[in-house]
């Protein structure tokens, strides 16, 4: 059986259109139709239905597509079981997550894992929240929200928090909030990096008592880089993850208000496609990630 026209074959099968599976596998459509086709000669069965541009599977294309799928799990737990024992855990490892996540991981964790495990090859896919569950073009997703898809295996990271930030620029202008329901008078950045755009806070203290603040203000944003930059520059308060102004604070530039009591809770998640046999490459990234994170919440 010819593995390459299976896993086109299965490509096909969930993408079900020529053009996109072929820009996919970056291979021309006539070659693509071609390895199609002499698969299932070679089955002696029609695995596809061809109706102009669009296309279904057969009954008998839904059984293979399932058992295909396990054939080329298999396949690939024993090819990396081979290189494993030849130069150790090694291969390519595809990460999807948002832009302030892959730059905070490649600046704190990637020296160390790459040194660590120099022969597995990182590829970052920045991606979007409303892309965030598509595993097309990936193994793995970092994300701080849950899939609505029931094949994805969830793996809880770490726990994070979001606290309320300004600049000494802003409060010298508009003063500092001195109770958390003061947020609804001021200036808040809001987040589009979010699955629904982003009006209330949801904030917590150590005692349990929750508030839900309304915010608004004149700058949006889909990005935690940029609401940092915002609140950098004065034109708001940013509800920001601890760890990513660490640095900030330490130098003055922001200012964490309600002594850090008030917060927003999180959680991050490690997603990936079930499957019969997971990579050893997949395993240690996320026993790394996770002790790292661990760590990384611990320091100061």
């Amino acid at each position: 059986m010819d593995i390459e026209a299976v896993k086109m074959f299965s490509v096909l099968a969930k993408k079900l259109n020529y053009t996109e599976t072929a820009k996919a596998l970056d291979v021309s459509q006539p070659t693509l139709s071609r390895k199609i086709k002499a698969l299932e000669e070679s089955l002696n069965v029609t695995l596809v239905h061809r109706r102009g541009s669009s296309i279904s599977l057969t009954p008998q294309g839904e059984v293979f597509f399932e058992s295909a799928g396990q054939i080329l799990d298999l396949i690939d737990h024993t090819v990396e079981k081979l290189h494993v024992e030849r130069k150790g855990v090694s291969g390519l490892l595809r990460i999807g997550c948002l832009h302030p996540m892959a730059r905070f991981l490649t600046k704190s964790f990637l020296p160390d894992f790459h040194e660590k495990y120099p022969n597995i090859h990182i590829h970052f896919h920045t991606l979007t929240p409303n892309t965030l569950s598509l595993f097309e073009d990936v193994d793995l997703m970092i994300a701080p929200f849950l899939p609505n898809d029931e094949s994805v295996v969830c793996r809880k990271a770490s726990r994070f928090t979001r606290c309320c930030y300004a600049s000494p620029k802003y409060i010298q202008k508009r003063g500092e909030p001195k109770y958390v329901h003061d947020l609804e008078l001021h200036q808040c950045i809001t987040h589009t990096n979010t699955p629904s755009s982003e009006r209330y806070w949801n904030l917590i203290n150590k005692h349990g008592d929750k508030r839900q603040i309304e915010v608004t203000g004149d700058m949006t944003t889909n990005s935690i880089d940029i609401a940092i930059n915002l609140a950098q520059e004065g034109f708001g308060i940013g509800l920001i993850p601890d760890n990513q102004v660490r640095e900030q604070v330490r130098c003055g530039e922001l200012i964490k208000l309600f002594n850090g009591e008030w917060f927003e809770e999180g959680t991050l998640y490690i997603l990936y496609k079930q499957s019969i046999h997971t990579p050893k490459r997949f395993k240690v990234f996320i026993e790394e990630f996770e002790a790292f994170h661990e760590q990384w919440g611990l320091r100061d």
